[in-house]
């Protein structure tokens, strides 16, 4: 509900609206009235400079729709180079559609705190909007501070840490990844056991930050244990703890994760790696919310809730007697599963200019961009590693750069690819194969190709083609049509 940000926005705040749809101005000036803030309107980013200087305003919500003005996205970068803007004094949010991520992303990198898309809901909206007001942009950052590399007062959408060793934050205006942060909101203030499920490197510990964060314990520590990174015979002893005696070296008590995690959250990372004479004991802790230190007789009553994560498909453990199934149905309450990032392309350009950004911060590097090129070629790459291979190749591709600004596509990682052999040309009828039918293939190639890799999507492969939508949507269906009447010989 916008009420719940009410106690979020300061009395007498403003923002700064700047669009040249007078609707949606009159529209956000009124949502924005919902929650006791202010509103200025321009209809142009040059305009709102004289705002800026005199510090009349709290925040900027920047439209990037402008049609086809090519000078609205020049005086957007004027607008972000403004001191007050860099300084971080005042927070911008922009509002694009799909169509526009690469644009947005390239506005957070010039120094925009937040993205949020036009799609969203006036929750969201609202949502935005106050977090750039508290200064605690992004998806996560709204409940956390999880630490960029280099402190700044731009806040940016990071919400966390490039080389973090957590497959980066969570960040992306996709489909699948606001169902996960939907799922977080719905739980996180709840005692609800939680299943966080994903391959290698989509972020599940992210995820556990993200319900804690949100949640009523946040002040409490939260905390994690790797089930895969500990020898199997010391794990109940990190688990429950032991008392003085307990066996020859244990000289004093310990007391174990489960207390440490009283009145918080305590995160169980690799859960199927989890030795299966353990597993009865941990099922105990579920259904009694007790334990017992090794080595006592007292009963200990457990006040933690458990987060557990896996990319292991648990169930297929069941089936072959490595994990219980009594204990399955005691963790998987309430399961989040994280899409791969093949599964939300449209999330790859925001990461990249958020590594980007954290890397040249940390490095203490001049801004760096990276090709258009690279950036599409980039685009369509299977990324088996997901987020954690993306951050990954961009630190790689910022140490290769060296002194160049600009990254180009020699700079990240190649990724192994199965050999693919050459398209068949088409040759028409009369065996003539002249220079127009030549570049008609060679379109009608490529784009066939980017269609197959985005899954069909002709907004993301305009976006990889850097050709407007219906621009792709006319030519593709000229090329088919003239594909029909120049039939293929071998």
């Amino acid at each position: 509900m916008i009420d719940h940000h009410l106690r979020l926005c300061r009395t007498g705040t403003k923002t700064l609206v700047v669009s040249p749809d007078s609707g949606l101005r009159a529209r956000l000036e009124q949502l924005l009235a919902t929650i006791g803030c202010r509103s200025d309107e321009v209809a142009r980013p040059a305009h709102a400079a004289r705002h800026l200087a005199h510090l009349s305003t709290d925040a900027v919500l920047l439209d990037l729709e402008a049609g086809d003005d090519g000078a609205w996205e020049a005086e957007c970068r004027a607008l972000l180079s403004h001191n007050v803007v860099r300084a971080g004094a005042i927070p911008v949010v922009v509002l694009a559609d799909s169509a526009g991520l690469a644009t947005a992303a390239r506005m957070i990198q010039l120094g925009a705190s937040d993205y949020v898309s036009r799609r969203s809901t006036d929750e969201q909206i609202v949502e935005r909007v106050v977090l750039a007001f508290s200064g605690r942009s992004g998806p996560i950052a709204s409940s956390a501070s999880l630490g960029d590399p280099a402190p700044k007062q731009q806040h940016g959408m990071a919400g966390g840490s490039a080389a973090s060793g957590s497959a980066g934050p969570l960040l992306g205006r996709s489909d699948a990844i606001q169902g996960v942060l939907a799922r977080i909101r719905m739980v996180a203030g709840k005692q609800t056991t939680v299943l966080i499920t994903g391959e290698t490197g989509t972020g599940k510990e992210r995820v556990a930050q993200a319900i804690h964060a949100q949640g009523p314990n946040a002040a409490r520590e939260m905390v994690s244990v790797n089930c895969a990174g500990i020898p199997s015979n010391l794990l109940e002893d990190e688990f429950f703890g032991h008392v003085k005696g307990a066996f020859t070296d244990a000289h004093q008590i310990h007391i174990g994760r489960f207390e440490q995690a009283a009145g918080s959250n305590i995160f169980l990372d690799e859960i199927g790696d989890l030795p299966l004479e353990l597993q009865p004991k941990l099922l105990r802790v579920l259904q009694e919310r007790e334990i017992h230190r090794i080595g006592g007789v007292d009963t200990i009553h457990v006040s933690a809730r458990v987060i557990a994560a896996t990319n292991a498909d648990l169930w297929a453990g069941v089936r072959d007697g490595r994990f219980r199934e009594d204990l399955f149905y005691r963790i998987n309450v309430f399961p989040i599963q994280l899409p791969a990032l093949r599964d939300r392309r449209e999330d790859i350009p925001i990461f990249l200019h958020h590594f980007l950004d954290c890397f040249c911060r940390r490095e203490r590097l001049p801004p760096k961009t990276v090709h258009p090129r690279a950036e599409a070629e980039l685009l369509t790459r299977p990324w088996p590693g997901n987020i954690r291979e993306l951050e990954n190749a961009v630190e790689t591709a910022v140490i290769l750069s060296e002194e160049r600004q600009e990254l180009d596509l020699n700079d990240f990682p190649q990724q192994e690819r199965p050999a693919a052999s050459d398209p068949p040309r088409r040759i028409p009828a009369g065996g003539e194969l002249g220079h127009k039918t030549l570049v008609e293939q060679f379109e009608r190639d490529l784009i066939s190709r980017v269609l197959e890799r985005t899954s069909g999507n002709k907004t993301l492969a305009a976006e990889v083609l850097r050709l407007k939508r219906t621009t792709l949507v006319e030519k593709w269906k000229k090329l088919q049509q003239d594909a029909e009447t120049c039939p293929e010989t071998v």
